[in-house]
């Protein structure tokens, strides 16, 4: 094939034009290189239905990005759905800030996407990466991505209320007080904290604890 078919979706237009300059010095092995936006939901539907005759190689979808209610497109991942409906040929990234387990693993089981992208994770050149090994035929996952299959594929899967409780021990909040902040009682909490350090194969104090799901990137 001599263009490649690019279909960006963000709701940031820097970022936009920022992934628009990474494919045009990617070494992508195609002669052309047709690079569309879209913003939204309702720009990324409108675009999707209307490209259909040229299929898209490669969509690069962020998660958090506005609603179009009218068509039940509430995030990226509604509209990666679309996509793989439309167009099954087409390799799908996803990209977002959200550590929440819910949403990444909502993600993985949904829509199985060929690349998975924290944003935080990656510079120019790790992003570059990514799409180039993408477009190869590869899966490529960011650190913060790839240490969550990983649990999932061992059955070791941190909940999101897990991930509330590490967030609020890393700000110091006491065992005692973190009863106020999530619908667990003492004793609840405790047990919660023995699952977490399991998973994360921590055997020491609390600040052991954040400190290891810093490292392995939940938080």
């Amino acid at each position: 094939m001599n263009k490649l078919n690019v279909l960006a979706i963000d709701d940031h237009p820097v970022v936009l034009d920022g992934y628009q300059f990474m494919f045009q010095n990617l070494d992508h092995g195609f002669k052309e290189l047709n690079f569309v936006k879209a913003y939204d939901c309702e720009s990324g539907f409108k675009t999707i239905n209307t490209t259909r005759n040229e299929a898209f190689n490669i969509a690069l979808i962020d998660y958090s990005i506005p609603a179009y209610p009218d068509q039940n497109l509430y995030s990226g991942k509604d509209l990666a759905l679309l996509v793989r409906q439309t167009a099954p040929g087409c390799k799908i990234i996803m990209m977002t800030m959200h550590r929440e387990a819910d949403i990444i693993f909502g993600v993985f089981n949904t829509i199985n996407p060929e690349g998975f992208i924290n944003k935080s994770d990656c510079n120019t050149d790790e992003l570059m990466h990514g799409f180039k090994e993408v477009l190869s035929g590869n899966t490529f996952y960011s650190k913060i991505i790839s240490n969550y299959s990983s649990l999932q594929q061992k059955g070791m899967v941190l909940e999101d209320i897990d991930v509330r409780i590490i967030l609020f021990l890393s700000r110091g909040i006491t065992d005692i007080g973190l009863s106020n902040y999530v619908p667990l009682n003492y004793n609840e909490i405790e047990k919660r904290k023995e699952k977490i350090k399991s998973v994360l194969g921590v055997a020491g104090s609390d600040n052991d604890l954040v400190n290891e799901a810093r490292a392995q990137g939940y938080i």
